[in-house]
């Protein structure tokens, strides 16, 4: 019997890796995200700070879509940046599943489906953050259409201008600031 038992136990092992869930979407913000307002800072730094200040804060965000549209792009770039490992490695596993939470409730809240791509989001919220920072509503409006909205381009902008608080949100961004800090200060990724 106890010769029988390893292969048994290998084989639900491996049958239990292949169960196991899909690699959330990664995506990246581009160079430009946020201008020239932060230069020589890490832009991941600035991502989970822009989010967590954002959903910490949201009455500061109100009638302010085009910081709304940084601060929900800057969360979907880092919920699945946290999930994908390399850099992250250390990051507490309950952190990036929070994140991903987080992502997840504030994409129905906009009407984006779940399985739209991240780097198209980001791309989207980050072109309609640019073009509201210009003055071009039409731009905008633009940005905000298309396959990763299903909400017309004008209801996906009021909702930026007026965003509801989001507590998971809040949670999550203010749990990944904590573990993103050095070690020395508290939190537990020390890769950075």
């Amino acid at each position: 019997m106890r010769r029988v038992m390893p292969p048994f136990l290998l084989c639900l092992a491996l049958a239990g890796c292949a169960q196991r869930a899909p690699a959330p979407s990664v995506g990246y913000l581009p160079a430009d995200a946020f201008g020239g307002a932060v230069v020589g800072q890490d832009p991941a730094t600035t991502a989970i700070d822009t989010a967590t200040i954002a959903f910490a804060y949201p009455g500061t965000m109100q009638g302010h879509p085009e910081r709304m549209a940084l601060a929900i792009a800057s969360l979907d770039a880092m919920a699945g940046q946290f999930s994908a490992g390399g850099r992250w490695m250390s990051m507490d596993w309950i952190v990036q599943q929070e994140m991903l939470e987080a992502r997840d409730r504030v994409r129905a809240i906009l009407g984006i489906p779940q399985g739209a791509p991240s780097q198209d989001v980001i791309d989207h919220l980050v072109a309609a953050s640019h073009a509201l920072d210009r003055g071009d509503q039409t731009g905008a409006l633009a940005a905000l259409s298309g396959p990763v909205f299903t909400k017309s381009p004008e209801e996906t902008l009021a909702i930026l201008a007026h965003f509801p608080r989001v507590p998971v949100a809040n949670r999550a961004t203010m749990d990944a600031t904590q573990d993103f800090l050095p070690a020395t200060s508290g939190g537990s990724n020390s890769m950075r």
